[in-house]
């Protein structure tokens, strides 16, 4: 047995853990892999089963944000939503999906895992009010 727990692969500023590359690359048309992310939780790999669990309004009526340049959608719950300053930043657990042509959730690649590190990369934040820190992803 392998241990993959302190292997990345790294690309510029990016860090993708072995893991969640084994994990996608095992996949032989089984699961469906998603990626998840919250301010608790490092970006992971989960399952489509597991979604709910992580955003309990994922399987009900989530808002997704369409990533610039990709088929990728970025689910949060709407209520977990920050107005500030002209701006709008998810607070809360995020799950990124990919759908087909039929609008069911496919699995991820782990070149789309990448692709959403680069995104979290340019456009996460830290919020700080009353000594508190609150890790956000800016949507504007």
């Amino acid at each position: 047995m392998n241990d993959y727990s302190n292997r990345t692969i790294r690309s510029e500023e990016i860090t993708i853990d072995v893991r969640i590359c084994a994990a996608l690359a095992a996949n032989r048309g089984g699961e469906v892999y998603l990626a998840a992310i919250a301010p608790d939780m490092e970006l992971t790999v989960i399952t489509l089963d597991e979604a709910p669990g992580i955003l309990p309004c994922f399987d009900e009526d989530n808002a997704c944000l369409n990533l610039p340049d990709t088929s990728l959608l970025l689910c949060y719950n709407p209520a977990q939503v920050l107005k500030m300053g002209g701006k709008h930043y998810l607070t809360g657990p995020v799950i990124l999906a990919r759908t087909n042509m039929d609008g069911e959730v496919i699995s991820l690649t782990i070149d789309e895992v990448y692709l959403f590190q680069k995104y979290l990369a340019s456009h996460s934040i830290t919020l700080m009010a009353d000594d508190q820190k609150l890790p956000c992803i800016c949507m504007d």
